[in-house]
């Protein structure tokens, strides 16, 4: 498979470049700036998030962007850094949100402008990674792009997001020439639209520094001293999905064993009978670098997602991110059509106690043979593999299809990978 290469890539980004997690977006954009020029763009703040956390690096980073180049460079990719926008999520759809929605609009891609300009780019691809809050900026742009793409990598669970949300990624969709999605469930909601052009790029893992893990022996991560026994854990976001009723449960048989919930909390979401627990362990947040130091002290790592219809989006990075590291895998069936595919090196947990009976099995059948397993599983789905599947799809979407809106080509083949 052929590399996208030589190609100016534009992409507007949901997740922030320089948030504690790592994201798909990023990791997507890391890889193809080896071949290519990649601009990243995030998403903005607004000026109500400039006013509470003027004290915060990462908005007096924006700041500083209006008096000097608002441009940084990152594993590569460069980063353009957007001006502060409105806040309008708490308007009502119509003709206010519309408006001051255009103005941002004009703000950001003023800035992108400029920067293309100073860079003699006269032509790009152009990649809209889930920001559905700024549906036309492809349109704003002074250079009308070889390709739109529309990157969809989850599925809309808060309220906050469906307040607008839904419809704006109908308008982002609609202005693309081609639609790739993270999770098989994600990829169908867009052909069951009639959108052909849809297609699959799943998540991946960054295998060298997660299969760092293997190696650590007792140098875990600072906040998981004092934890003493076995241990299973659960690194990421700790929030809506967490089914927090079978956590508790299988901790009942589990009578001798911790659970370690390494991430960031939305306390809203997360019971008193959890936070109280003498067995549940929160570390808080760590530096994407130092994750493998934490996944290291567990013995059996968990993805305990509720199974709802919401579930079956998430592709998440942590799965192949477990494997890497060689750590048994033990996870509700949130999404049967990925999971499937990995019965070799993930245990299902169906119920509370079907879920404490995996763990219990995959702590005592656990060897080296069973981690060199994994790994080798997790060495196949690198983001060096999905970036290449990712940019084919640009290369084969350049060079064979029309131009025109996306669901106007309805008879075009996802290319061998």
């Amino acid at each position: 498979m052929t590399r996208l290469a030589n190609t100016n890539i534009l992409v507007l980004s949901l997740p922030r470049h320089d948030e504690r997690y790592t994201s798909t977006t990023w990791q997507i954009s890391s890889e193809l700036a080896l071949d290519n020029n990649v601009i990243l763009v995030d998403h903005p703040f607004t000026f109500t998030e400039l006013l509470k956390g003027f004290h915060k690096p990462e908005v007096r980073k924006r700041i500083l962007a209006y008096f000097k180049t608002p441009v940084i460079e990152k594993e590569g990719v460069k980063v353009l850094l957007p001006p502060f926008v409105w806040p309008i999520n708490f308007l009502p759809r119509g003709i206010i949100y519309n408006l001051f929605s255009g103005l941002n609009h004009r703000m950001v891609a003023r800035r992108i402008n400029r920067f293309l300009k100073q860079s003699h780019i006269e032509s790009l691809v152009y990649i809209n990674s889930f920001d559905f809050y700024f549906p036309g900026l492809g349109r704003k742009l002074a250079i009308k792009p070889a390709l739109s793409v529309y990157h969809c990598i989850d599925p809309m669970v808060k309220p906050f997001t469906l307040r607008h949300g839904p419809y704006l990624e109908q308008i982002a969709v609609e202005q693309s020439d081609m639609v790739i999605s993270t999770a098989p469930a994600l990829q169908k909601k867009f052909t069951d639209q009639g959108i052909e052009n849809s297609y699959l790029v799943p998540n991946a893992a960054n295998y060298k520094l997660f299969n760092k893990a293997l190696a650590i022996k007792g140098a875990y991560h600072k906040s998981l001293t004092g934890i003493e026994g076995k241990v299973m854990g659960y690194l990421g976001n700790i929030e809506r999905r967490t089914d927090f009723d079978l956590l508790r449960d299988a901790l009942e048989v589990l009578s001798d064993w911790h659970l370690v919930l390494a991430g960031p909390v939305e306390p809203g979401y997360v019971p008193e009978k959890i936070f109280d627990h003498p067995r549940i362990h929160f570390t808080g947040s760590c530096n994407h670098e130092e994750a493998p130091s934490v996944m290291a002290r567990f013995d059996v790592a968990i993805i305990p997602f509720k199974c709802d219809e919401v579930s079956q989006g998430i592709y998440p990075l942590k799965l192949f991110e477990y494997l890497a590291a060689g750590k048994p895998v033990v996870s509700t069936n949130f999404n049967p059509e990925v999971l499937n595919s990995l019965g070799d090196v993930v245990e299902i947990g169906l119920t509370p106690e079907d879920f404490a009976d995996k763990v219990l099995k995959a702590y005592a059948s656990d060897d080296e043979d069973k981690q060199k397993d994994r790994a080798l599983v997790a060495s196949k789905n690198t983001w060096t593999h999905r970036a290449k599947q990712f940019g084919a799809l640009i290369r084969f979407a350049l060079e064979k299809q029309p131009k025109g809106n996306v669901s106007q080509r309805k008879d075009q083949k996802q290319p061998e990978a």
